[in-house]
C-alpha cells in the first residue's frame, strides 16, 4: 500500500506533481470516498447529493486534480452511502482510495456501518486523503480545537500508516504549536506540520515529504 496524506484538493500543483506523476501515469481506477460529512451537510440521498452528487457544492473541487492528471470525469468513480450498491466491491475493484475532508471518527464511523473497514484495511492499492481523509488513515492522531471540536484529543484512526501524527492545515498559530507539543509528548509520535501546499508521500518505511511540510519531533 501507497499512502498520499494532504490538506487540501490541490494535489495537481506544482509542490505534489513530480512525486505523484507515478502513480497518476497507470491511470488507476479512482473511487472518492466522501465519509466525513457533519450530519448537518448531508443525512440523506438528496442532501448527500447536494454536496457531493455533480453540480454539488463540493463535487467541482474534488475532482478537478483528478482531471489535470488525465482523467476525464465518468472515469472517476464515487462512493454514495445512500444508493444501495455493494460497497464492498466498490473498494475492492479499485487502485486508488480517495478520501475527502471533514470530520475523520465519522467516516471510520461510516465505514464500519457499511461494512467496509476491513475491505480498506486489506486494500493493497493507493490510499489518498485530504484533511480528515489523511488523519483517519493514521493508527494514532491528534485533534486541534477548530470549529468542529471544541477540545484537543486522540484518536485511533485506520492504522495505514503508523509511526507519525499530523497537524493538518497547519499555519503555525498557538494553538496548533501548543496541540503539537502535547500530541508529541502524549503519543511520542513525530508530527508533521503540513502547510496548505505541503503533504506526504508514505511507501512502506519511506516517508517523502512534498511541498512545505515542518516536523516535530
Amino acid at each position: 500500500m501507497v499512502n498520499v496524506l494532504l490538506n487540501y484538493y490541490n494535489f495537481d500543483g506544482d509542490w505534489a506533481r513530480p512525486h505523484l506523476e507515478k502513480i497518476f501515469s497507470k491511470k488507476p481506477r479512482v473511487l472518492i470516498l466522501p465519509l466525513a460529512y457533519r450530519e448537518t451537510q448531508a443525512n440523506d440521498m438528496d442532501s448527500f447529493l447536494s454536496v457531493y452528487g455533480k453540480g454539488g457544492e463540493k463535487y467541482d473541487n474534488i475532482l478537478r486534480p483528478f482531471l489535470s492528471y488525465g482523467y476525464t470525469e465518468q472515469e472517476i468513480a464515487w462512493l454514495n452511502p445512500y444508493d444501495g450498491s455493494n460497497h464492498v466491491e466498490q473498494v475492492q475493484g479499485a487502485d486508488l482510495l480517495f478520501f475527502t475532508g471533514g470530520m475523520p471518527e465519522k467516516a471510520i464511523a461510516r465505514m464500519q456501518q457499511l461494512g467496509i473497514a476491513d475491505a480498506v484495511k486489506r486494500f493493497k492499492g493507493t490510499v489518498m486523503g485530504a484533511s480528515a481523509g489523511a488523519m483517519l488513515q493514521l493508527e494514532t492522531y491528534h485533534i486541534t480545537p477548530d470549529e468542529d471540536y471544541a477540545e484537543y484529543g486522540v484518536w485511533h484512526g485506520l492504522a495505514l500508516v503508523k509511526g507519525i501524527d499530523l497537524e493538518v492545515h497547519y499555519l503555525a498559530t498557538d494553538i496548533q504549536q501548543q496541540c503539537t507539543a502535547r500530541a508529541l509528548q502524549e503519543t511520542g509520535l513525530p508530527v508533521y506540520q503540513m502547510w496548505h501546499e505541503g503533504g506526504l508521500l508514505v511507501d512502506g518505511d519511506k516517508i517523502t515529504v512534498m511541498g512545505s511540510v515542518e516536523v516535530v519531533k
